[in-house]
Formats: C-alpha cells, structure tokens, sequence
C-alpha cells in the first residue's frame, strides 16, 4: 500500500465501482453496474469530480430553439440522478487517512461551500474512497468508491 500524500493523488482517476454499504447489511448501486467517472487532482490543489450513470435516455431536443438543455421535467428528473459533479480544492490528512473535497461548486447546490471528508486507501492503482455513515430514507449507509489511476495511450 502507498502511503496516503497530496502529491500521491495526483492525476486522474477513472471510477471502477461505487457500492452504498446500509446498516442492515444490504447494497445498492446508486449509478448502477457500470458508472463512469473522472476524479482529477492536481498538483496545486485543485480537484474535480465526475460520476454519471450509463444509459440515461437523452432528452428530447427543442427544434424550435436547438437547445441540448430543453426537456420535460419527467426527463430532467432521471438526468439530473444519474450524475454527480463538483469542483474545488483538496487537503490530504496522512494521519487521519482521509482527503478533504473543499467544494466551490456543485450539481448538488447543497455541496457548494461543503467540506466533503472521505477515508483514503491508495492500493497499487486503486484509490478507495469510503464516505462517512448518513442517514437516508430512515437508515445508515456509506459509500464505497474506487478509482483506478487512469493511463490513457497518447497518439
């Protein structure tokens, strides 16, 4: 295992899997079986995130306006759920394991101005990220997610 530093994030990640752990011993996969997603941190201190659910039906395009953005809330609704973004700085703490998500901006307008804490694991090329326990519809749960170092082949 890699010792858990600012400077060891660094790069970008690609999301491999998020699993919501509840209380009651039950799972879920709030973006499904295959999500995507791009964690980026830099070396400065400015971090970014990414997830969306495969899939999601495309809105239908207003002709009269050609806007991409136009649809029925019955469309939005499903659009909006299947992803998640934000944006900000980060502050690594070697001695409680953890990475700090100072958000700035958000999809989730309850995010912006938050401090998103998760428990850090880097293992080889994976970086795990365990949520802190909520609550949500009545019981306690925290998220799983794990990024893989992402590598792209440059042309």
């Amino acid at each position: 295992m890699t010792t858990l530093t600012a400077e060891a994030l660094v790069g970008a990640w690609r999301l491999v899997d998020w699993t919501v752990h509840r209380g009651d011993g039950s799972t879920a996969k709030p973006l499904g079986d295959h999500p995507v997603g791009l964690l980026v941190y830099t070396a400065e201190g400015r971090m970014s995130g990414q997830m969306m659910r495969t899939g999601r039906p495309r809105l239908r395009r207003d002709r009269a306006t050609a806007a991409d953005t136009a649809g029925t809330p019955e469309e939005i609704v499903p659009a909006f759920n299947g992803y998640v973004a934000y944006f900000g700085t980060y502050t690594v703490d070697a001695a409680t394991s953890t990475v700090h998500h100072h958000v700035e901006a958000a999809l989730i307008p309850n995010w912006e101005g938050a401090e998103l804490v998760r428990t850090a694991r880097l293992d080889g090329d994976d970086l795990i990220l365990r949520t802190p326990a909520v609550e949500a519809g009545g019981r306690t749960q925290t998220g799983t997610l794990t990024w893989r170092r992402d590598r792209p082949e440059r042309p």
